[in-house]
């Protein structure tokens, strides 16, 4: 099982997300604010955990980008 944590002190934003792989079980789960948001269940969990960490990389850089230009 793989699982992906921010760290919520060195981060400026309001939500703090999880996102664990279980190979195992071919599972993806999100968890925002410690809250089960996604689920799912499929064949290709790894290449779909691969697309939720680049999509939460490029908000995470989004964010921040928008914090320092204030």
């Amino acid at each position: 099982m793989v699982i992906l944590k921010m760290d919520p002190t060195k981060i400026k934003g309001k939500e703090f997300f999880t996102i664990e792989l279980d190979l195992d079980k071919n599972n993806v789960t999100l968890y925002v604010n410690g809250e089960l948001r996604n689920k799912i269940h499929t064949i290709k969990a790894e290449s779909l955990f691969d697309r939720m960490l680049k999509i939460a990389k490029l908000k995470f850089l989004k964010m921040r980008a928008k914090v320092e230009q204030a």
